[in-house]
């Protein structure tokens, strides 16, 4: 069940000794976000088939059953998603930031943030914890964004989950090729929806 392995993989992370994010190095482009630095005509080839060897973060959102489709979505594409709950803590937004961080510290390979919302009050910690994943060379997805960082290379897409439209791409597809750095779009419909396998970018 996600709630119990939900719950297990949080407490882990909040045991976890937090390091400073300028001990934390890794492969960060200069004017892009990690993640989104090719173009379709610079392209390098990458092979999708050893998905569960990825190390892929879901921090949640408040909304539980929609973690879950997500969860589900990318378990159905064979990657093995760690998550950390967010949802009856008391400042879901405080609590996802630590998570990201400490997701940058263990070196996922990719972090995917649920219901990210930005605002003024807390915009700096936000950049913060998002720059640790950006030092340490991580690529972050947001995934429903409510509001999103002011800084675009904090982030290599936002992903809209849409599973009415028959175009929208499977999740896990999306998250695979944000974590090996191949061509995307910055805004994606995608789908939770298992046996989806076309999509498109939003406008």
């Amino acid at each position: 069940m996600i709630g119990t392995h939900a719950i297990r993989r949080f407490a882990a992370g909040v045991l976890a000794v937090v390091l400073p994010c300028a001990a934390l190095s890794g492969c960060v482009p200069s004017n892009a976000a990690v993640g989104d630095t090719q173009s379709s005509k610079t392209a390098v080839s990458h092979s999708m088939e050893d998905r569960n060897s990825l190390s892929v973060a879901m921090i949640g959102s408040g909304d539980i059953e929609t973690d879950r489709m997500a969860m589900d979505a990318m378990e159905s594409g064979k990657l093995k998603p760690i998550y950390i709950t967010v949802s009856g803590t008391d400042d879901p937004q405080e609590t996802a930031r630590q998570g990201v961080q400490d997701m940058a510290q263990r070196k996922a390979d990719v972090i995917v943030v649920a219901g990210i919302d930005v605002n003024d009050t807390n915009r700096q910690a936000w950049n913060d914890a998002l720059q640790c994943a950006r030092q340490a060379g991580i690529p972050v997805a947001l995934l429903n964004p409510v509001h999103k960082p002011k800084d675009a290379k904090l982030y290599a897409a936002s992903l809209v989950a849409n599973d009415r439209m028959t175009d929208a791409k499977p999740l896990a597809d999306v998250v695979v090729s944000i974590a090996n750095d191949d061509p995307h779009g910055r805004s994606i419909f995608v789908t939770t929806n298992v046996g989806s396998d076309d999509g498109s970018d939003t406008e």
